[in-house]
């Protein structure tokens, strides 16, 4: 079957299933209109909808003189009589409003100016009020499906008399290719093989998109939110981290998900499944290539070996150059999975591969995941890639993957007995995890919150309470219970008991990790199990049956790729090959290895598995490498001290002096550095409290975020310390801690004890929004999440700030005019939002709109007489004139709206932001913009200064976390006095600008700048 034929089957089912759906549950008109005419009986006729909706306008044309009002109504009414409105008509025009419009006459002859635009507009909205009156009428579902079908037989016999012309497509092969390869990826990812691991309850898995939980990251600097002073680090949803950028560098521990969303974008790419946020992917070609597999391989693959690569038994089918037009073409999603996989002495190779891809195909979107401490963030950042790291589950996000893991679980029970059961396991754990500080603490990443789901079920809600408990109570469930329990004994014609099972995997996964892999060939592992099965004389079976038994029977092995074999996940890799380390005394090696990242969790593991004097001695020569090694001795004190939590039992003067080094690296002076800390838990808190006075302001901040991350009650009162501290970096942070604790307890001994007048209120939960009552002098509110019910948020009417941010729920913006100080509205990732005239107020003077309503019309923005401060993130073509505003920040969404005569519509405008090198370059031709005095430049990979030649009153130009440019443009810019330069991953050279006396330049915390010595010290201001 060609291409042309399924997708013209494809749209037959979708009509017929939609012309169903129609039928069978009858729904209002398509929604064209914010607000319809209700048909009661009938819809009214052209001449009364036109009356109404003068009705309806009549405000916005209060200007406009009675008689001249009439006079345009009666040229609509005119208009539409005049014209042929039936079905057919509609029908013919595509149901499209504008077109219907275009159609008909021109308002009659003497009218004002004035009295046409009322008569374009109204003309206008009853065109849309007609097609969405057709759209809710009893037959329209019938009508459209015929329509359809006769639409599509019509294309049928123009794409076969067009193919008798000229032949087949030339793409028609890759059009059938991309079908077959489309449907293998989403088969092969279909399902999620880890998830749970439920005691091969369901031999092929979960359902992806059953199981799947979208986590958050850390964003980018948001300088806005408290000036550009004060950069703080964002937390977004990692589908709009996804959707904002084209290269993503996603970093997280072991067991956050990483893998797992790889499989994620892999099977919603393939579907064209992709939600509003990422829709723009829903075009791309996935191509998975898991890194591991590639290690024992002289070269990486280039595209045209992608799929051979990568395991795709289709590969040999793909027609030739097939991949190569994907990546050139932009249609590729490149996946890299697991950059930490990689032995280091590989991984430059891998860097060199990634960098010459996005050279050749740089069209294509690449998304590239590693553990932290592999690579640093900065790595790729040359290349464009934005890096984010996936942050621990927070109470919410734990809540949800419980209900998800059962939800999944509940899909496949054979019974309802079974179903209610898991019922029962649920709410027990949900319960157990809201109670146990230690649980809460286990459950705080995908990995271990499954783990903890399936030991809930298996040992009927008795759970351990350390790490090394749960995968010792893991791998009991695992290499014993499973099979006694089900009676499955000596199936692969050998019977191996519990220690029998460890000794073997404890061997394998050791000899992985020593040589630096997290898969060996089958024909290796075979030779690895004869030399060892030599030693154990009482196991009967050859090397093969062992070896299938493992990897059948265990569920600690799989089969990656046929003839390879590796562990289910690299979490247990680790904690078996810890173990065989202590058993054979190579604690020479594990120190030695100690600062390497693929050893992390093995070094930590061995100190729980080892005895109180190998564990003391381990330790201590952690901290003597420490000292000779000053360029690994950061990690390894801190390595050190994560330790301390495995161990039970421990010298004293071991412990005190690991906790001693450890005070003297603190506070963390980073992300890594935190999660670090938080690793070592309690001991960290109570280090850090005895450092607390004298803290800088970021040196306060990363105490709490610390402290967040424990989440402890000894990390409550810890926080409970910065309660009435004022500045601000540290009330936001205080503020963003409040969803890490119980939010009762939290808002009434935390939030009630200062004003929040500068600094906004952050709830993420429900239960955050319920306490709210509890925060008397609140100012500013950013509510985070699609909540429904925001009354609490309305009902306060001292609020003079409001933020919501990612609220697919939200529609309705009328109840912020009951609240009487509202001067600032946020609006983002707010995607039912369609109308914002409810913001028409003249008290608003800065607003946000970001992501909103595909439909949403911007027009009365030019309607709101004190705007003017605008930032807008949001796709048009058009912006209305907006005569008050000063401030306007046009985010990348906005790349396609031209700056033509911006500064005519904007006449006041004083300081404006641009974040696409699209609109820099306009800046080199737009007139109007030619006395701007201020111009902020942000987050942008290239930035031509010389484009802004033209600016001869430039007098502040602010850099902001853009790749450091060439600067010795700006020598050109007669009036430029002050120059700001925040966060580059690169230095700014300053020495082009040594000879501009009048300029000076503002450097922010943790910018790097050459060249300062060029200038005297009061021409170069540091910013803490």
């Amino acid at each position: 079957m060609s291409g042309t034929e399924v997708a013209l089957l494809r749209l037959a089912t979708t009509v017929a299933g939609a012309a169903a759906k129609a039928l069978l549950t009858p729904k209002p008109g398509a929604g064209l209109v914010p607000d319809p005419i209700r048909p009661l009986p009938r819809p009214p006729k052209p001449d009364r909808l036109a009356k109404v909706l003068a009705g309806r306008v009549s405000e916005s044309y209060a200007d406009l003189p009675e008689h001249e009002r009439l006079a345009a109504l009666a040229s609509v009414q005119d208009t539409l009589a005049a014209g042929v409105l039936d079905t057919d008509r509609l029908f013919a025009l595509g149901l499209d409003p504008e077109r219907l419009r275009a159609e008909l006459s021109a308002p009659a002859a003497g009218l004002s100016a004035r009295s046409v635009d009322l008569y374009e507009d109204l003309l206008g909205r009853c065109c849309a009020h007609l097609v969405e009156q057709l759209t809710a009428h009893p037959s329209f579902a019938a009508r459209a499906a015929v329509e359809q079908v006769r639409a599509a037989g019509r294309t049928q016999d123009l794409v076969e008399d067009v193919r008798g012309r000229v032949g087949p497509r030339p793409d028609a092969a890759d059009l059938e290719f991309e079908d077959r390869y489309a449907e293998f990826v989403a088969m092969a990812n279909s399902r999620v093989e880890l998830f749970g691991l439920t005691l091969g309850r369901s031999a092929g898995g979960w359902p992806l998109e059953t199981a799947y939980i979208g986590l958050e990251v850390s964003g980018e600097y948001e300088p806005d939110r408290y000036g550009l002073d004060h950069p703080v680090r964002t937390t977004v949803r990692i589908e709009q981290a996804l959707g904002e950028r084209d290269r993503l560098l996603l970093r997280g521990p072991a067991g956050s998900g990483k893998s797992t969303l790889v499989q994620w974008l892999a099977l919603n790419a393939a579907r064209q499944s992709f939600g509003d946020e990422l829709a723009d992917w829903n075009r791309c070609v996935p191509f998975v290539l898991r890194l591991r597999a590639f290690t024992a391989q002289e070269s990486l693959p280039a595209p045209a070996d992608f799929l051979r690569a990568a395991g795709v038994p289709l590969h040999g089918s793909a027609p030739a150059g097939w991949a190569d037009r994907m990546m050139g073409q932009g249609r590729a999603l490149v996946l890299v999975d697991g950059v930490d996989e990689v032995p280091d002495r590989l991984r430059k190779r891998t860097e060199r591969w990634l960098k010459d891809l996005i050279v050749a195909y740089p069209r294509a979107k690449y998304v590239v995941t590693t553990r932290p401490s592999a690579v640093p963030g900065t790595w790729l950042s040359g290349s464009g890639f934005e890096p984010h790291t996936l942050l621990a589950m927070g109470r919410a996000d734990i809540g949800a993957f419980i209900g998800h893991w059962h939800r999944a679980a509940r899909s496949e029970c054979p019974s309802e007995e079974e179903s209610a059961e898991l019922d029962r396991y649920e709410n027990a754990l949900r319960r157990a995890v809201g109670t146990r500080r230690d649980l809460g603490l286990l459950a705080t990443n995908p990995l271990m919150c499954a783990l903890l789901c399936a030991l809930n079920r298996d040992r009927r809600m008795q759970l351990p309470r350390a790490r090394k408990e749960l995968y010792d109570a893991a791998l009991d469930m695992l290499l014993v219970r499973r099979d006694t329990e089900r009676e499955i004994v000596g199936v692969e014609g050998v019977d191996l008991t519990r220690e029998e099972q460890t000794a073997l995997l404890q061997r394998l996964a050791y000899w992985l990790i020593r040589n630096g892999l997290v898969e060996a060939r089958q024909e290796e592992a075979l030779g690895l199990l004869a030399d060892w099965l030599r030693a154990m004389s009482q196991v009967r079976g050859t090397p093969e049956q062992v070896f299938t038994h493992l990897l059948n029977r265990s569920g600690l092995l799989r089969e990656p790729a046929p003839g390879s074999v590796g562990f289910v996940h690299r979490t247990f890799q680790d904690y078996l090959g810890a173990k065989a380390a202590v058993e054979a005394r190579d604690f020479g090696v594990l120190v030695r290895h100690a600062h390497e990242d693929q050893w992390d969790d093995v070094v930590q593991m061995a100190v729980g598995h080892a005895r109180p004097d190998e564990r003391a001695s381990l330790l201590t020569a952690l901290l003597r490498r420490a000292d000779t090694e000053p360029e690994h001795g950061h990690r390894l004190v801190l390595l050190a001290a994560g330790s301390l939590a495995h161990a039970p039992e421990l010298d004293p003067t071991v412990r005190e002096e690991v906790e001693t080094r450890t005070v003297k690296l603190l506070p963390p002076d980073g992300h890594e550095s935190i999660g670090e800390l938080a690793k070592v838990g309690d001991l960290a808190l109570e280090l850090l409290s005895s450092i607390l006075d004298g803290l800088s302001e970021q040196e306060a901040v990363a105490v709490l975020r610390t402290a967040a991350a424990v989440g402890s009650e000894t990390a409550y009162e810890l926080v409970k310390q910065f309660r009435e501290d004022t500045r601000m970096m540290v009330a936001h942070e205080v503020s963003v801690s409040w969803r890490h604790f119980d939010a009762e307890r939290y808002a009434r001994e935390v939030m009630a004890a200062r004003r929040w007048d500068g600094v906004w209120v952050t709830v993420y939960t429900s239960a955050q929004l319920a306490a709210l009552r509890h925060v008397p002098h609140l100012k500013s509110a950013q509510v985070v999440g699609n909540h429904s019910d925001l009354s609490a948020l309305w009902s306060r009417p001292g609020i003079e700030r409001v933020s919501v941010f990612r609220n697919d729920k939200l529609t309705d913006l009328r109840p912020l005019t009951r609240m009487p100080h509202v001067a600032h509205v946020d609006l983002f990732h707010c995607a039912a939002v369609r109308d914002i005239a409810p913001l028409v107020q003249p008290r608003l003077r800065r607003l946000t709109l970001v992501a909103l309503h595909r439909a949403l019309d911007l027009t009365p923005l030019g309607e709101m007489p004190d705007l003017q401060h605008l930032t807008l993130g949001h796709s048009t073509s058009e912006l209305p004139a907006c005569e008050q505003v000063t401030y306007l920040s046009l985010l990348r969404q906005t790349r396609h709206l031209p700056l033509t005569d911006l500064g005519i519509h904007c006449p006041r405008l004083e300081r404006l932001e641009l974040c696409t090198p699209g609109h820099v370059a306009q800046l080199s031709v737009e007139e109007s913009l030619s006395d701007l005095p201020q111009l902020l430049l942000s987050n942008m990979d290239r930035v031509d200064l010389r484009l802004l030649a033209p600016l001869t009153r430039l007098k502040e130009l602010v850099l902001n976390h853009c790749t450091p440019p060439d600067l010795a443009p700006l020598t050109d810019l007669p009036a430029l006095s002050a120059l700001a330069l925040y966060g580059a991953d690169k230095v700014y050279d300053l020495t082009p600008l040594a000879d501009m006396e009048n300029l000076t330049i503002r450097v922010a915390h943790g910018t790097r700048a050459s060249g300062t010595h060029l200038f005297p010290p009061e021409r170069i201001v540091r910013l803490p």
